[in-house]
């Protein structure tokens, strides 16, 4: 990143430019909250860890790869414009899973501090540049992408599509949050009850009644239907994460558990027992159908509280 630009954008102490690894800029954020990083690869939140935290809440794996062309396992991924493999029967089998946004580099917009010592930041994804290669399965395809997030007593990201074509544009989208947890086998996730999912795992549709979920096992379900809050329940940290969101109607509960954690390079063997995916998300029946010059924004707000 180039010396004019961390001048225009750095907020003293409070905002400054470091790098992760080389070539991958990060933005580092010491706030009157909470410490952040953000990459401008992917648009995406690496870390982040409130000041009266002991444990960070954001997880990103210790083998994480920085590489380009490649997401970055953990943090807070992008999954846009659409979520999974690409579905069309003319697929470019170049198009990669979950779409661009987490394997491009990101423009800053705006930085700046908010009243009693918060920091938001405006990141905007080069659409012009970056969706040529969708434009070869939808060639009216004209989107712009922003992202906001927000550091203040809570977490805040909000992920904002327009579409600027003259044609209806189809999207999904998710935002990819890694969680980090004590162990797999002692947290629980409520607010999911009475819905639908559709378990990816084996193909079938199920409806969840059950006012916990716990994990025993591997699992990649896809709530659909579902506004709620979601509750992250960790007795070994002492803490309760609220998960909410906004113009989200589907939920992502994701942990690859043992063999599949030990088979992927960017994970550690162990990393499945200290992680969990909770996504807000817009996908599978619940996808977007944006009209010409509408916008969609979809929220995450984390919100941290202790165990009494």
């Amino acid at each position: 990143m180039n010396k004019e630009l961390m001048q225009k954008f750095s907020l003293g102490e409070q905002l400054c430019f470091d790098e992760i690894s080389p070539g991958f800029p990060v933005i580092k954020v010491n706030n009157h909250y909470a410490t952040a990083t953000i990459s401008l690869y992917g648009g995406q939140l690496l870390e982040y860890k409130p000041h009266d935290q002991s444990e960070p809440v954001i997880w990103l794996s210790r083998k994480a790869v920085f590489m380009q062309n490649k997401a970055i396992r953990g943090g807070i991924p992008l999954c846009w414009p659409w979520f999974g493999d690409y579905n069309s029967q003319s697929v470019d089998a170049t198009l990669p899973a979950h779409g661009f946004a987490r394997i491009v580099y990101w423009d800053i917009k705006s930085t700046q501090t908010l009243k009693e010592g918060g920091t938001e930041v405006i990141l905007k994804m080069p659409c012009d540049d970056v969706c040529l290669q969708y434009k070869k399965v939808m060639n009216h395809f004209n989107c712009q992408l922003l992202l906001k997030i927000t550091i203040t007593d809570v977490l805040k990201l909000e992920l904002i599509s327009i579409n600027h074509s003259q044609q209806e544009v189809p999207i999904s989208n998710a935002l990819h949050s890694y969680f980090n947890i004590s162990n797999i086998r002692n947290v629980n996730i409520q607010g999911l009850e009475k819905t639908t999912f559709h378990d990816k795992l084996n193909g079938e549709k199920s409806s969840f009644d059950e006012a916990v979920l716990k994990f025993d096992r591997e699992t990649d379900r896809v709530f659909v239907d579902t506004h709620s809050d979601i509750v992250l329940t960790d007795p070994d940290f002492g803490r309760k994460i609220i998960i909410s969101k906004e113009n989200s109607s589907s939920t992502v509960i994701w942990n690859p558990w043992q063999e599949k954690s030990t088979s992927m390079s960017d994970m550690s063997n162990d990393a499945w027992l200290q992680m969990v995916c909770i996504e807000p998300a817009n996908v599978s029946k619940n996808q977007l159908l944006l009209a010409p010059g509408e916008m969609h924004s979809i929220s995450l707000t984390i919100t941290v509280n202790q165990i009494l």
